[in-house]
This record gives C-alpha cells, structure tokens and sequence, in this order.
C-alpha cells in the first residue's frame, strides 16, 4: 500500500525537502524520513552560528566551547577526566587531548593529577574558564539561531519541543548503552 501524506510547510529549504523526497519516494511515510533529516540540518545550522559566535565572541571554536560548558555544569570544583569528556561529548580521545591542549594554553582549563587515580589526571575549569562558560551559557539562552526571539515557537511549544529531544535522546541512548552491554558480553 503507497502511503502519501501532505505535508504542509512554511516556504524555504525545508519545504523543498519534504516535497523533492515526496515525490522520489511516494512509498515512504514522511514523518518518517523528515525527522533525522530535520535534525541534521538544525545541528548544522547551530553548530555554525555558535562557531561564528564563540569565535567572534571568545575566539574559541564550538567543540572547545562544548568542553567548558561540560566542565561547568560538572559543578563541586568544575572538573572531569578525559575519559568522561569524550563520552559525554561523542568525540574521540584524540580531539579531547587536543582540545584540551587549546584551551589550557588559553588558560582556560588546567590538567591536575586525579587523586583517585594515580596515573590519571582531571580537566579542571580555571576562574577565567567558568566566566567565559557561564558568559557563554547566557548568550546562547538570548541570542543563537534557536532563540525565542528568532523563532516562531511559544514557550510552551519550546518547552514541548526541548521534553521530545529529551527524549529521543534517552531513548537512544539507552539503545547504545544495551548494544555495549551486548557487545562485552
């Protein structure tokens, strides 16, 4: 059975795309295609206007900016190991490492040795750090592509839309913790 569904869409590059892959490919459900491809795009669209931003702002790029903001929400003395950083931000060890590289010698961060691990060490967030952090943090909730000034959502809609992320999110990432247990076992 060919499902069809119209989609209804303000103009632009998003309604282009609802509409080329309606009509390439009539037999699939849009909602069911739309929303990864929605998501892409949005997280390319915010990953580039908070690079413009934190590097016109701060002079750092958004995956240095990714860290600090990690660091900071860690709260009690605003430090992580390495390991937990790549796992919480999906990047590998090495872009951690030289991440970290970048913004100790912006005196951002400090590598201090980890007093539970006698080899290890923590990232530490330094005062300049936390201010730039928290500076950034401030900017984003007033001025990014997904302010609530610069789209037409309500709040309560935003609110909606930020519970629904949340969501899928944990549902993902539930599915990637059993695919590990999976694997180790």
């Amino acid at each position: 059975m060919v499902r069809t569904k119209k989609i209804t869409l303000p103009v632009g590059h998003a309604r282009d795309i609802a509409e080329s892959w309606a009509k390439e490919r009539p037999d699939l459900d849009p909602v069911d295609y739309l929303l990864p491809i929605y998501m892409v795009r949005l997280g390319r669209i915010v990953e580039r206007d908070g690079d413009q931003m934190w590097k016109k702002t701060f002079g750092i790029s958004s995956p240095e900016m990714r860290v600090l903001l990690a660091l900071r929400r860690a709260g009690g003395d605003f430090s992580r190991r390495p390991t937990d950083l790549f796992r919480a931000l999906l990047v590998t060890s090495g872009a951690i490492t030289k991440i970290v590289d970048r913004l100790s010698a912006d005196g951002l961060v400090k590598r201090r040795p980890d007093p539970s691990d006698k080899g290890g060490f923590l990232i530490h967030l330094t005062a300049k750090g936390r201010k730039v952090a928290d500076d950034a943090l401030t900017q984003m909730a007033g001025t990014t592509v997904l302010a609530s000034s610069r789209i037409s959502l309500s709040r309560k809609e935003r609110k909606l839309l930020v519970d629904l992320c949340e969501r899928i999110l944990l549902d993902i990432e539930e599915g990637m913790r059993a695919e590990q247990e999976d694997e180790a076992a």
